[in-house]
């Protein structure tokens, strides 16, 4: 844990080091320090709404940004336009490049991986592990499939 806590850090430091904001703490929505619509690097919070993350997003209860780059966690997270990792219970996203790894994934427009109890998407790019899977769009399998469900 404590590695991985390490690396999570120097992703944020070295990755954010041509940002000019590489730390931003939130109360809740638009009570935050700095008051900037643009977190690149780490952010803490209890809820949080930004419109662009390029780093790491950690939220207590809520985590959204419109356009998320890296790695966003909290009880729900949500993203238009994401690139990287959700981790939650509920994840929610319009489009998703990467990974959601929660006990419910929702997604519209998903290229990766889903997996949870729960996963639905409209398009798939990747594979479903989970309970119940769901492609709604789904023409090399089937769209509602237990363990595992796939297109690409």
């Amino acid at each position: 844990m404590k590695k991985i806590l390490l690396v999570l850090l120097a992703v944020v430091l070295f990755g954010g080091v041509a940002q000019a904001q590489i730390f931003k703490l939130s109360l809740w929505g638009d009570i935050c320090v700095p008051n900037e619509d643009y977190t690149g690097g780490l952010e803490i919070a209890i809820g949080t709404e930004t419109e662009a993350v390029d780093g790491v997003q950690l939220a207590f209860i809520y985590a959204q940004a419109d356009k998320m780059r890296g790695f966003q966690t909290a009880l729900v997270s949500s993203t238009k336009d994401g690139q990287g990792v959700q981790w939650s219970f509920l994840n929610l996203s319009e489009k998703f490049q990467g990974a959601q790894l929660g006990w419910i994934n929702v997604s519209e427009d998903m290229t990766g991986l889903q997996l949870g109890l729960v996963n639905y998407t409209e398009n798939m790019k990747g594979i479903q592990l989970g309970f119940i899977n769901i492609i709604k769009n789904n023409p090399n399998f089937l769209p509602v499939f237990v363990f595992f469900n796939f297109c690409f």
